[in-house]
This record gives C-alpha cells, sequence and structure tokens, in this order.
C-alpha cells in the first residue's frame, strides 16, 4: 500500500514526538543513575551529568551497610507478594458472582463497591477499626487494608461478564462445580486482566508507606520506603558521617547526600521496574477489554 506524502510526514512527525517524549521520561533516570554512581568529591554534583564523573561505588555501599535496609526490603517484598495474591484471590471470588446476571440483587451489591470509591471512613476511624482487630505493628495490616480495591473489582467483573456464557455451561454439562469451572476454566482465561491488576496491586503495596508510618511501630517491621523516606526526605549529616566512617579516611568525603539520596532511590524503584517489562504486554488488553461492559 503506498502511502500520501501527508501521511509520511504525520508518521515522521509521529515518531519524532515519540522519541523526544521518551528522551524527556529516560533523562532524569540517567541523571540520576550517574549521580549515584560518582564519588561524593565531584564537582559536577550541581550539574546535570550522563555519566559518572568520577566512577565510584561508595554510596551503594554505604546503602548495603545499613541493616535496615534488608528489614525494609524483606517487608516490601513480603506485602508485596502475599498481598498481591490474596487481592487477586479476593478480587476473582467476588467478581466472579458479581457478573452473573442471574445473580439476585447483582446492582446494589455492585453500588455497594461503587460507593467505597467516591467515599471512605477516614483516617480515624479506620485507625481505630485496625485497632479494635488488633492489627497494630502486626504485618497483617499491610494485607487486610489494601485486600479488595473496588475499581480493580469492577475491572475484573465487566472482563469477566465477557467470557461466553456456553463456556460454562458445557463445563457444567460434564459435571464440573462452581469452583472447577472458576478456577480451571475461567481463570486461565483471565490472565489479560489478572496480569493488570496484578501489576496495579504490586505496584500499590511496594510504593506504600503511610500505613507502615501509622500502624507499625517495630523499626524491623517497616517497609523499604520508610527507609527510603528517612534517607531522601528527612537526611541528616549524620547519616552521612556514619557511612564515611566505614571508608579510607584519605579518600574526600566519598558519599554526599546527593549520591546517597540518588542510589536510595534506584536501590528502591529497581525491582518494582525489572518486573514490569515481563506483564506489560497484558496491560493495554486487561484494560481496555475490562473497560467495555459495564
Amino acid at each position: 500500500m503506498v502511502r500520501s506524502t501527508s501521511e509520511r510526514v504525520f508518521g515522521l512527525g509521529n515518531g519524532l514526538f515519540l522519541v523526544l517524549f521518551s528522551l524527556t521520561i529516560l533523562f532524569p533516570f540517567v541523571n540520576l543513575l550517574a549521580v549515584s554512581f560518582t564519588h561524593g568529591s565531584s564537582a559536577y554534583l550541581s550539574n546535570v551529568m550522563l555519566w559518572p564523573r568520577p566512577f565510584s561505588t561508595k554510596s551503594y555501599e554505604a546503602l548495603f551497610a545499613d541493616s535496615s535496609l534488608f528489614y525494609g526490603y524483606y517487608n516490601t517484598i513480603f506485602r508485596t507478594v502475599v498481598g498481591t495474591a490474596a487481592t487477586l484471590m479476593v478480587l476473582l471470588c467476588a467478581a466472579y458472582p458479581l457478573s452473573k446476571k442471574y445473580l439476585p440483587h447483582r446492582t446494589f451489591y455492585t453500588s455497594i463497591f461503587v460507593f467505597t470509591i467516591f467515599f471512605s471512613g477516614g483516617l480515624i476511624p479506620t485507625y481505630l477499626l485496625v485497632r479494635s482487630l488488633r492489627l497494630i505493628d502486626n504485618r497483617l495490616v499491610f494485607i487486610l487494608s489494601e485486600l479488595a480495591p473496588a475499581f480493580s473489582l469492577l475491572i475484573m467483573r465487566n472482563f469477566l461478564m465477557t467470557i461466553p456464557a456456553e463456556i460454562e455451561d458445557s463445563a457444567r454439562i460434564d459435571g464440573a462445580n462452581e469452583f472447577v469451572v472458576l478456577f480451571r476454566i475461567i481463570t486461565p482465561m483471565c490472565l489479560p486482566v489478572i496480569a493488570t491488576i496484578g501489576l496495579w496491586s504490586a505496584v500499590a503495596h511496594w510504593n506504600s508507606w503511610l500505613d507502615s508510618l501509622i500502624y507499625i511501630r517495630d523499626q524491623e517491621k517497616h517497609v523499604l520506603q520508610i527507609w527510603l523516606r528517612r534517607i531522601v526526605v528527612t537526611a541528616t549529616d549524620t547519616f552521612t558521617i556514619e557511612a564515611e566512617q566505614a571508608f579510607d579516611e584519605a579518600q574526600l568525603r566519598p558519599v554526599r547526600p546527593e549520591t546517597l539520596n540518588s542510589a536510595a532511590i534506584f536501590v528502591a524503584i529497581a525491582p518494582i521496574l525489572a518486573v514490569y517489562p515481563f506483564i506489560q504486554k497484558y496491560f493495554v488488553k486487561g484494560v481496555i477489554v475490562g473497560s467495555l461492559k459495564g
């Protein structure tokens, strides 16, 4: 098919725009990564840079010397893995009956979930509820507080409504019960929406920090983002001095707040960035299909 001149010009302009837009997104990451690997004595820290000058790993060595990092990683990985799995299980079990037209009062039940999107109990009532459930200083608060997001429930419900009912009917004729139909027939067909909602849940759990700050008192149970907040937001000269004491005194300030903060940000976001490319292919399909039918 021969493209017209206007189509070629549009394609070229569109491609150029996307390239420039991608560079504006990647550039801050590259600059931050370069600063994190730069020696603290460098005079270029206040300037924009794309390559470490000079190269140094002292900031990362200082971070990994802090035992709080490993506690934070453990707690964050625990809440991300267990919380995402629990959320997907609960949402699947709740969305499946809500997707059936023969469910009595289906609209009423759905409206209850929609109501929670616009209105919530507030911070104080939520804290009182968590305390009454004896979840203060308990890692389960990370999972139960974000167990069933209403918006994700609606997306999964709408996706399930697009699956032909004849598939389930044929399985029931063969003797399958509701659990077999849901977990062995319907669930494999829901991989796009499961991957999409799983990504949302995983990112939300990985980035969450307020619930840890409010409900957790034991420092060893704090999540990684609390550790990151302590360094980036409330970084003090004391932390930098303590980190520097682990190195040769002959070196001139190998670690500075700028390099330490940059390294801390990458340590915190690297795992979730590594997971995203593997499920990105399901993302668009899951959102589009799950939003078509109401």
